[in-house]
């Protein structure tokens, strides 16, 4: 390697060492869609574009929707993740400091994050046996309500979970096949072409259309191919997590109806004890003799005195 292969460049806010080579070999690589975007000169993405035939526009039309459907789509679903996530750990850090898991009170109509729906279901279950608990056979009874309030919200919640999954999915299928039908009909125009004695001016909107159609075709599958494989791994996460917070959800509830059971309990056999020795009392006094009457004083005997 010769001596001056290497040179340092003066930069306002550092040094760093450059190749002495041609500019192009340096220069921050852009992608291939923004060099198609910002092509210049006379054979840009618009020329190629204005090339095309109406039934290819059509396609590359859709296709261009398509790939803005798919980045909303995409970032949303990124911002619902995000923020559902945020709110699970916060509410289930802040249940922990919770005495009791069925005193809780959620009002009707608020905005509810998926763990705060799950409590909400199982609180709204117990509510309907409250001041019913005092045998086991009580626990069972209730406890089997919240568990299907439970699943109920699991169920929902994955529902919404998978929002926007199914939109990503069929852009991921559908559209290379929207680009292929594109390069099909491209094809089929150039052929139809070649059969007279055409020239380039007559070739060009057959392939145009089909190198186009085929280009955005990929442009939309290819990153709804990651989106989606992304935010498919998220959901199962979240899924997993909500599956693991509704059963611990479900062994705290059991476990504070069994105490109020146990307190309920408690409370009715002390109160039975209180009864009968009260009834005790009263047969106890109902059956001893009554008291002698004082004898009557002698009339006068007060002036006497």
């Amino acid at each position: 390697m010769q001596a001056n292969a290497f040179r340092f460049k003066r930069d306002p806010n550092l040094f760093r060492l450059k190749p002495n080579f041609p500019r192009i070999a340096y220069e921050p690589m852009l992608s291939p869609v923004f060099m198609l975007v910002l092509a210049e000169g006379s054979k840009g993405a618009l020329w190629y574009f204005q090339q095309m035939d109406a039934a290819g526009m059509a396609v590359a039309v859709v296709l261009l929707i398509c790939s803005f459907i798919g980045w909303g789509a995409m970032i949303q679903k990124w911002s619902d993740v995000q923020e559902s996530r945020r709110r699970n750990h916060a509410f289930e850090r802040r249940l922990r400091d919770e005495p009791s898991v069925v005193a809780l009170n959620f009002p009707r109509g608020s905005n509810l994050g998926p763990y705060e729906f799950l409590v909400a279901e199982a609180v709204s279950a117990v509510q309907r046996h409250k001041g019913r608990l005092v045998r086991q056979a009580d626990v069972t009874l209730c406890m089997g309500h919240v568990e299907n309030a439970i699943q109920r919200g699991v169920a929902r919640t994955m529902v919404k979970y998978e929002d926007k999954m199914v939109l990503l999915s069929s852009l991921v299928s559908g559209g290379p096949f929207l680009g292929l039908l594109g390069t099909v009909w491209g094809v089929m125009v150039t052929f139809g072409a070649l059969t007279e004695k055409a020239s380039i001016a007559q070739l060009a909107p057959g392939v145009s259309g089909a190198l186009v159609t085929t280009t955005l075709g990929l442009l939309v599958a290819i990153p709804a191919t990651f989106g989606y494989n992304y935010l498919l791994t998220q959901v199962k996460i979240m899924t997993t997590e909500l599956e693991n917070f509704a059963s611990s959800l479900a062994d705290r509830v059991e476990l504070e109806l069994e105490g109020e059971a146990r307190r309920n309990f408690e409370a009715a056999q002390e109160r039975e004890h209180l009864r009968r020795a009260a009834a005790s009392t009263a047969a106890s006094a109902a059956s001893a003799p009554a008291p002698e009457a004082p004898p009557a004083a002698l009339p006068g005997w007060e002036d006497a005195q």
